[in-house]
Formats: C-alpha cells, sequence, structure tokens
C-alpha cells in the first residue's frame, strides 16, 4: 500500500501535472458560479481550485522543509494523496464537495504558518466550508495556553471529537505526507511525530476507515530504525 502511494508521490511533479488532474473533473470553460453571498458570478470550481494552488504557492515561497524539499511540495502532495489516492473527486459520502476539500488541503498551513492569513480572511476569499475545514486543522497559537505545546496540542487533538470527516481526510493525508518525509528530522522529532502518530491519528483512522493500514506502516519498528540511524550517525 505505501509503494503505491511512494509511486504516486515520486513522480516530477508541477502545473500542469496538477491540473490535469483537476480537468478529469473540473473544466476549466465551465459556466461561473456565484460568490458566496450570491450577489455575482466570480469563477468556476477549476479556477477556485488554481487561485488556492497559487495563494499556497506565494505565500510558501522560499520556505523550505528540513529535507531540503519546497514547503509547497508537501501542500501540493496532500492534494494529489486525496486525489489519487483517496479518489475525493469519486466519493459519494461527503457533505463539502470535493473542490473545497482540495482546496482547504493547498490551504492547510497556511493560518498557522502565514501571519497574513487568519481564518476570517479565509471566510471571506474561499467561503465558510474552507475556513471552517481550516479552523479544525489549525492549531491555536501557543500564547493562548500559556505557552505550553503540551496543552496546545492537548487542545487541538480533543477537537477531534467533532471534527467532520472532510476534516479527517485532510490531516490523515496530511499527516501520512509527513510520516514519509519524516526520517530527515532529528531523532528527538521523529519519535516525538510516530508517538503522536500511535496515540492519535492511528485511531482515528481505524474508527473511519481512511489511511489505516497506510499510517500504521510508517511506524512499523521505527525505534529500531531510529537505533540504526543513531549507530550509522557514530560511525
Amino acid at each position: 500500500m505505501l509503494k503505491k502511494i511512494k509511486r504516486i508521490l515520486a513522480a516530477n511533479e508541477n502545473r500542469e501535472t496538477f491540473f490535469k488532474r483537476i480537468e478529469r473533473y473540473h473544466s476549466k470553460y465551465s459556466r461561473r458560479r456565484k460568490l458566496f453571498d450570491g450577489s455575482k458570478y466570480n469563477e468556476n470550481e477549476f479556477e477556485f481550485i488554481e487561485r488556492a494552488y497559487n495563494d499556497a504557492k506565494e505565500y510558501f515561497r522560499n520556505i523550505y522543509r528540513q529535507s531540503g524539499e519546497r514547503y509547497f511540495e508537501h501542500l501540493r502532495s496532500v492534494a494529489i494523496i486525496l486525489i489519487d489516492y483517496l479518489y475525493i473527486f469519486e466519493r459519494t459520502d461527503l457533505k463539502i464537495p470535493a473542490y473545497e476539500i482540495i482546496v482547504a488541503a493547498l490551504l492547510h498551513d497556511i493560518v498557522e504558518d502565514c501571519p497574513e492569513w487568519n481564518l476570517e480572511r479565509v471566510r471571506r476569499e474561499y467561503g465558510p466550508n474552507v475556513a471552517w475545514l481550516l479552523d479544525y486543522v489549525s492549531k491555536r497559537p501557543k500564547a493562548d495556553f500559556g505557552g505550553s505545546t503540551e496543552a496546545q496540542l492537548e487542545f487541538y487533538h480533543n477537537r477531534f471529537i467533532t471534527a467532520p470527516k472532510e476534516f479527517f481526510l485532510i490531516k490523515l493525508a496530511d499527516r501520512l505526507h509527513n510520516q514519509l518525509t519524516i526520517w530527515s528530522c532529528d531523532t528527538e522529532k521523529i519519535r516525538r511525530k510516530m508517538l503522536e502518530t500511535l496515540k492519535y491519528y492511528i485511531p482515528w483512522a481505524r474508527k473511519l476507515g481512511i489511511l489505516a493500514h497506510e499510517l500504521e506502516a510508517t511506524t512499523e519498528n521505527f525505534e529500531e530504525k531510529l537505533k540504526e540511524c543513531a549507530l550509522l550517525g557514530a560511525t
């Protein structure tokens, strides 16, 4: 199962390859839809996704992950997992349209990491559904919890109880991509994220039937792998 995801993510991606996927489901020439307040026609679903793609790329420009990869690649990879592995556009059990879920996936870190963006701006520019999803995806500032990371994370994970399925599709795809790319991080962070995945994300993945086996596979024998990394680093 991880082989398939790794194969999907191994392809050289760019704007053209990404939007070829979107064109399978939304034509760039389709009728424009109304704005959120219904006042006038603004853009169609393809253009809506394209705008989110552009915003994500712009606001994460020149930001890199510890692996050296552009941060934007992570945002795009989460959307690709949703499209090519979870078949988000073909699901019939969603209350939020798939194109809005893809927009939320592309923007899923923008509220946490970009001071220019907050949930109210997301609501104004992308509507209530995207803002609702990003409200669940985004951690509150540590300052709201007296600077305590533990309290911040406890509050964040406790909110999962009331979160919609659409949130979990994004969050578990996000966690899976992070797990697949985590081995360039330091040992302490790897162990912390592995334990967090085991404690919070895998139980929810099992309950909902979303990426459970895939997340389990990323945590298998991680302590032994960490020991191997430590031995290699000591030689």
